[in-house]
Protein backbone atom coordinates (compact mmCIF):
# COMPACT_ATOMS: atom_id res chain seq x y z
CA UNK A 1 0.00 0.00 0.00
CA UNK A 2 1.47 3.11 -1.05
CA UNK A 3 0.39 7.06 0.58
CA UNK A 4 1.11 10.05 -1.35
CA UNK A 5 3.48 12.28 1.23
CA UNK A 6 2.57 15.52 0.32
CA UNK A 7 0.04 17.32 -2.25
CA UNK A 8 3.11 19.57 -3.52
CA UNK A 9 5.39 16.22 -3.99
CA UNK A 10 5.41 13.77 -6.30
CA UNK A 11 6.94 11.35 -3.16
CA UNK A 12 5.59 8.33 -2.57
CA UNK A 13 5.60 6.69 0.81
CA UNK A 14 5.13 2.65 1.93
CA UNK A 15 2.98 2.06 4.46
CA UNK A 16 6.01 0.27 6.21
CA UNK A 17 7.86 3.35 6.30
CA UNK A 18 4.66 5.07 7.96
CA UNK A 19 4.79 2.02 10.42
CA UNK A 20 8.64 2.55 11.11
CA UNK A 21 8.13 5.81 12.14
CA UNK A 22 5.27 5.02 14.49
CA UNK A 23 7.59 2.57 16.35
CA UNK A 24 10.40 5.37 16.13
CA UNK A 25 8.09 8.34 17.16
CA UNK A 26 8.38 9.07 21.04
CA UNK A 27 6.38 12.07 21.28
CA UNK A 28 2.75 12.16 19.26
CA UNK A 29 2.33 7.99 17.74
CA UNK A 30 1.93 6.76 21.76
CA UNK A 31 5.13 4.00 21.39
CA UNK A 32 8.88 4.38 22.32
CA UNK A 33 9.46 6.35 25.16
CA UNK A 34 5.85 7.36 26.31
CA UNK A 35 4.24 4.28 25.51
CA UNK A 36 2.92 2.53 28.75
CA UNK A 37 3.45 -1.14 29.43
CA UNK A 38 1.67 -1.26 32.96
CA UNK A 39 -1.38 0.12 31.52
CA UNK A 40 -1.65 -1.81 27.80
CA UNK A 41 -0.98 -4.37 29.78
CA UNK A 42 -4.34 -4.38 31.81
CA UNK A 43 -6.11 -3.57 28.60
CA UNK A 44 -4.80 -6.36 27.11
CA UNK A 45 -6.05 -8.38 30.03
CA UNK A 46 -9.46 -6.84 29.81
CA UNK A 47 -9.32 -7.84 25.92
CA UNK A 48 -8.21 -11.10 26.95
CA UNK A 49 -11.23 -11.65 29.49
CA UNK A 50 -13.34 -10.16 26.86
CA UNK A 51 -12.80 -12.70 24.58
CA UNK A 52 -13.09 -15.58 27.22
CA UNK A 53 -16.86 -13.94 28.33
CA UNK A 54 -17.39 -14.00 24.30
CA UNK A 55 -16.31 -17.99 23.76
CA UNK A 56 -18.11 -19.17 27.38
CA UNK A 57 -21.15 -16.94 26.53
CA UNK A 58 -20.80 -15.03 29.96
CA UNK A 59 -23.28 -12.07 28.68
CA UNK A 60 -23.06 -9.94 31.55
CA UNK A 61 -19.13 -10.20 32.00
CA UNK A 62 -19.18 -9.78 28.39
CA UNK A 63 -21.09 -6.26 28.74
CA UNK A 64 -19.31 -5.35 31.97
CA UNK A 65 -16.14 -5.24 30.05
CA UNK A 66 -17.43 -4.27 26.54
CA UNK A 67 -18.48 -1.27 28.91
CA UNK A 68 -15.24 -0.41 30.68
CA UNK A 69 -13.46 -0.96 26.82
CA UNK A 70 -15.21 1.53 25.65
CA UNK A 71 -14.65 3.93 28.46
CA UNK A 72 -10.96 3.55 28.52
CA UNK A 73 -11.16 3.67 24.80
CA UNK A 74 -13.02 7.10 24.87
CA UNK A 75 -10.38 7.83 27.57
CA UNK A 76 -7.73 7.55 24.91
CA UNK A 77 -9.29 9.62 22.16
CA UNK A 78 -9.69 12.69 24.73
CA UNK A 79 -6.21 12.53 26.04
CA UNK A 80 -4.56 11.20 22.31
CA UNK A 81 -2.42 8.76 23.80
CA UNK A 82 -2.99 5.58 25.10
CA UNK A 83 -4.23 5.21 28.41
CA UNK A 84 -1.91 4.30 31.49
CA UNK A 85 -2.47 1.88 34.40
CA UNK A 86 -3.49 5.42 36.65
CA UNK A 87 -6.07 6.19 33.87
CA UNK A 88 -7.92 2.81 33.42
CA UNK A 89 -7.96 2.29 37.54
CA UNK A 90 -9.53 5.10 37.77
CA UNK A 91 -12.33 4.26 34.89
CA UNK A 92 -12.85 0.88 36.54
CA UNK A 93 -13.35 2.36 39.76
CA UNK A 94 -15.57 5.21 38.60
CA UNK A 95 -17.86 2.41 36.70
CA UNK A 96 -17.64 0.68 39.87
CA UNK A 97 -18.85 3.63 41.84
CA UNK A 98 -21.58 3.42 39.18
CA UNK A 99 -22.99 -0.01 39.72
CA UNK A 100 -22.90 0.97 43.81
CA UNK A 101 -25.19 4.16 43.07
CA UNK A 102 -27.50 1.79 40.79
CA UNK A 103 -27.73 -0.84 43.59
CA UNK A 104 -28.52 1.49 46.22
CA UNK A 105 -31.12 2.73 43.67
CA UNK A 106 -32.79 -1.17 43.08
CA UNK A 107 -32.72 -1.31 46.85
CA UNK A 108 -34.60 1.32 47.51
CA UNK A 109 -37.57 0.27 44.27
CA UNK A 110 -37.04 -3.59 45.82
CA UNK A 111 -36.04 -4.59 41.80
CA UNK A 112 -34.27 -8.00 43.17
CA UNK A 113 -33.09 -8.47 39.28
CA UNK A 114 -31.43 -5.47 39.09
CA UNK A 115 -29.93 -5.79 42.62
CA UNK A 116 -28.49 -9.54 41.32
CA UNK A 117 -27.18 -7.86 38.13
CA UNK A 118 -25.63 -4.50 38.99
CA UNK A 119 -24.03 -6.69 42.38
CA UNK A 120 -22.71 -9.38 39.91
CA UNK A 121 -21.49 -6.55 37.42
CA UNK A 122 -19.32 -4.71 40.81
CA UNK A 123 -17.81 -7.94 41.71
CA UNK A 124 -16.52 -7.99 38.09
CA UNK A 125 -15.04 -4.51 38.44
CA UNK A 126 -13.44 -5.59 41.95
CA UNK A 127 -11.15 -8.24 40.08
CA UNK A 128 -9.62 -5.71 37.63
CA UNK A 129 -9.05 -3.16 40.91
CA UNK A 130 -5.60 -3.03 43.11
CA UNK A 131 -6.47 -4.38 46.55
CA UNK A 132 -7.50 -2.07 48.86
CA UNK A 133 -4.92 -0.13 51.23
CA UNK A 134 -5.50 -2.00 55.33
CA UNK A 135 -7.82 0.71 57.14
CA UNK A 136 -4.89 0.32 60.12
CA UNK A 137 -2.39 1.45 57.70
CA UNK A 138 -4.59 4.46 56.73
CA UNK A 139 -5.01 5.13 60.34
CA UNK A 140 -1.87 5.22 60.91
CA UNK A 141 -0.79 7.48 58.05
CA UNK A 142 -3.23 9.72 59.19
CA UNK A 143 -2.21 9.73 62.86
CA UNK A 144 1.47 10.21 61.64
CA UNK A 145 0.79 12.95 59.49
CA UNK A 146 -1.96 14.60 62.26
CA UNK A 147 1.39 13.87 64.58
CA UNK A 148 3.44 16.21 62.51
CA UNK A 149 1.18 18.95 62.68
CA UNK A 150 -1.15 18.30 59.57
CA UNK A 151 -4.44 19.51 60.64
CA UNK A 152 -6.47 20.31 57.73
CA UNK A 153 -8.68 17.51 55.47
CA UNK A 154 -6.92 18.39 52.03
CA UNK A 155 -3.32 18.44 52.74
CA UNK A 156 -4.10 14.98 54.49
CA UNK A 157 -6.26 13.07 51.77
CA UNK A 158 -3.41 14.76 49.64
CA UNK A 159 -0.40 13.11 51.36
CA UNK A 160 -2.71 9.80 51.39
CA UNK A 161 -3.30 9.38 47.82
CA UNK A 162 0.30 10.34 47.32
CA UNK A 163 1.16 7.27 49.91
CA UNK A 164 -2.00 5.21 49.03
CA UNK A 165 -2.48 5.83 45.19
CA UNK A 166 -5.11 3.35 43.58
CA UNK A 167 -5.51 1.18 46.51
CA UNK A 168 -7.07 3.97 48.79
CA UNK A 169 -10.72 4.30 48.79
CA UNK A 170 -11.53 7.50 48.65
CA UNK A 171 -14.78 7.50 51.18
CA UNK A 172 -13.00 5.29 53.92
CA UNK A 173 -10.21 7.88 54.07
CA UNK A 174 -12.44 10.48 53.96
CA UNK A 175 -14.35 9.51 57.05
CA UNK A 176 -10.97 8.75 58.92
CA UNK A 177 -9.58 12.43 58.13
CA UNK A 178 -12.80 13.98 59.24
CA UNK A 179 -13.02 11.89 62.56
CA UNK A 180 -9.30 12.57 63.36
CA UNK A 181 -8.94 16.58 62.39
CA UNK A 182 -12.43 17.08 64.29
CA UNK A 183 -11.86 18.69 67.89
CA UNK A 184 -12.71 15.83 70.43
CA UNK A 185 -15.49 17.26 73.09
Amino acid sequence: MFFQAAANTDKVVKASDLNQHKSSCPIRCGAGVWGNRLGNQVKQKLQDDLKAAMKSGDKLRLMTLRGIISEITRVEKDVRRPANEAEIVQVIKRERARREEALEFARKAGRDDLIAQNSTEATILDEYLPAAADIDDVKAAIAERVAAGVNQIGPLMKALRDQFGAQLDGKVASELVKQAVTPKP
